[in-house]
């Protein structure tokens, strides 16, 4: 998979080994990673994207240099995760919730505007507009 990996390490002055150690990973992972001869477990991706300070998909690219599947599901996963918190609510229940109001849809659909203003913040939009459309929560 394509990946900005090796222009964020060189950028904030971080050695394979010492990124490796530092994500519970080995140096071997990360060259591979970094020359993209390895899939990444999503754990993995998701370490080095907060070390990095960033979302996953500001480290890995889908083909082309667009937003893959893959990153659109990710996406998808992560704002359901934060919008239970905001609600209060199991994981599944909130995706159900999601479904049946439509707004799962709009969340995928709306991926590539909305995935540079953050989960926390999708997740917000989304628990204000269940809650204003008097959906039961």
């Amino acid at each position: 998979m394509k990946n900005r990996l090796k222009e964020l390490r060189n950028k904030h002055g971080i050695s394979q080994s010492a990124l490796a150690e530092a994500v519970g990973s080995t140096k071997r992972t990360i060259y591979s990673i970094e020359v993209e001869n390895k899939d990444i477990h999503l754990s993995l991706a998701k370490k080095l994207a907060e070390y990095f300070g960033c979302g996953i998909d500001d480290v890995f690219i889908g083909e082309g240099g667009s937003h893959s599947s893959v990153d659109k599901a990710m996406w998808y996963v992560h704002v359901v995760q934060y919008t239970s918190e905001e609600l209060d609510k199991p994981i599944w229940e909130t995706a159900k919730l999601l479904e049946r109001s439509g707004l799962a849809n709009r969340v995928i659909s709306g991926y590539d505007v909305w995935h540079t203003q953050g989960y926390k913040y999708m997740a917000e939009v989304l628990s204000d507009k269940l809650k204003k459309e008097h959906i039961p929560v």
